[in-house]
């Protein structure tokens, strides 16, 4: 019955060509391990994507970050670096994608009851 729940897998091992090498390498770790616990769908082929573009995006906002500091100024004043919020966009995007594909810790525990 599970089995017949998750669909087909054939197509959601490697991700599309078009997409940012890291993102394709990112894509490539989350669906191994999805494959490794059993639970890799084609329906779940845009979720893994997204939940790997927000792992390269945030990454991006981080390296922005390290790179200009969580203030820059602003004419005459600091201001907290647009990127802070990037990067909170980009977590929150995260946890919701892990969430829905069963990587946390809780939605693992939910998916063995």
């Amino acid at each position: 019955m599970e089995d017949k729940l998750r669909g087909r897998h054939d197509k959601a091992h490697h991700a599309r060509e078009e997409l940012p090498d890291e993102v394709k390498n990112l894509y490539e770790a989350i669906a191994w391990h999805l494959e490794g616990a059993g639970i890799l769908s084609n329906l779940d082929i845009d979720l893994i994507e997204m939940t790997a573009y927000s792992i390269y995006r945030m990454r991006q906002a981080r390296e922005a970050l390290d790179k200009e500091g969580l203030l820059i100024k602003d004419g005459e004043k600091f201001v907290k670096n647009p990127a802070t919020n990037i990067e909170k966009d980009y977590q929150k995007m995260f946890w919701q994608g892990c969430a829905q594909l069963g990587l946390s810790p809780v939605s693992r525990a939910k998916l063995s009851k």
